[in-house]
């Protein structure tokens, strides 16, 4: 590539004779608005400012807004699987639950799964009701970012769904050398266990669905750092993270909540910046005497530092080019 113009940021493709400008290929492509204003919105956006605020004090339409947040959504998803969802993760223990709110066009289901060891959320999805296909979606994004045969904890409610999809995708074929295809069978590492809450009785049962107890908490050991029993409560707490970040999933609302798409991107937005941008207070390491403040996505080894929002925007994911 060489410089076509600077003064206009425009550069050009030696072999192909294009020109193109830097913000090409990023959310900020062809806005007529400041790129600083565009971040500025999108910060506040991301950590549960709500959107009347923002229209009033920068005069923006809501439209414009909505579509800046699909397009950082959209971008930030694409940002996300390219970092995490590459099967390079040793998960240890996944804790994975489901929220919902009411909006004015009926009931949204969030289904979401983190990493406990380095707190990365690691995939979510949304549905008008909870099903076997929404679960199945957050699954086999988990199983894309797993390393093959690594020891595996999923740690759920008692939602059935969890137990049956999880089975269903983390196996691998057993080749035994006679004709046909192979038997799939589960990971030799893989644990579910599951954490019932019966109001009714004010108790909860905690029981083994899959695989051996010893080695379930074993592996709870290794993630959290020391020994305990089999909960549901790193998830928990990332639910009541995505409930202050999103203002959607705490109340009725005529924007982002009441549209599946628009609530979907921008739940992706607040996904990376949970993960790569603002730190996690219980990932601080002390190096030479100094606490060193650490995001989820530097726990996991996904990236060396703390990203900005515009690092996040301007983040050019390179395309798959295939041999001739």
């Amino acid at each position: 590539m060489g410089v076509h113009s600077r003064r206009d940021a425009r550069y050009r493709c030696h072999r192909c004779h294009t020109t193109f400008t830097a913000t090409h290929g990023t959310p900020l492509y062809r806005l007529k608005t400041d790129p600083n204003i565009v971040q500025l919105v999108l910060t506040l956006l991301t950590f549960g400012c709500p959107i009347p605020a923002v229209v009033m004090a920068f005069k923006i339409d809501e439209r414009t807004l909505a579509n800046w947040v699909r397009k950082a959504g959209e971008h930030a998803q694409r940002v996300h699987e390219h970092l995490v969802c590459q099967g390079q993760l040793h998960l240890g223990q996944v804790q994975a639950d489901e929220l919902w709110c009411r909006t004015q066009r009926g009931v949204r289901w969030l289904a979401t799964a983190v990493c406990v060891s380095s707190r990365l959320l690691l995939w979510g999805a949304l549905a008008a009701e909870r099903t076997h296909a929404l679960i199945a979606e957050v699954v086999n994004q988990v199983h894309c970012a797993a390393q093959l045969q690594s020891p595996v904890l999923w740690a759920t409610d008692g939602y059935g769904a969890w137990k049956t999809q999880v089975l269903r995708m983390f196996r691998t074929p057993r080749h035994t050398g006679r004709r046909g295809r192979p038997a799939l069978v589960p990971w030799a590492e893989l644990h579910i266990v599951q954490v019932v809450k019966r109001t009714s009785r004010d108790r909860i049962e905690r029981r083994i669905a899959f695989g051996d107890l010893f080695e379930a908490l074993h592996l709870i050991e290794a993630s959290q750092g020391r020994p305990g029993t089999v909960n549901t409560a790193f998830v928990e707490r990332l639910n009541a993270t995505l409930r202050t970040w999103l203002p959607a999933l705490v109340r009725r609302s005529r924007h982002a909540g009441s549209d599946g798409e628009r609530l979907e991107r921008h739940f992706f937005l607040v996904l990376a910046a949970y993960n790569f941008i603002r730190p996690h207070r219980s990932l601080r390491v002390q190096v030479n005497g100094r606490w060193v403040d650490r995001t989820p996505g530097m726990a996991a080894g996904v990236t060396d530092h703390a990203w900005t929002i515009a690092e996040l925007l301007r983040c050019r994911i390179e395309p798959c080019v295939q041999a001739a």
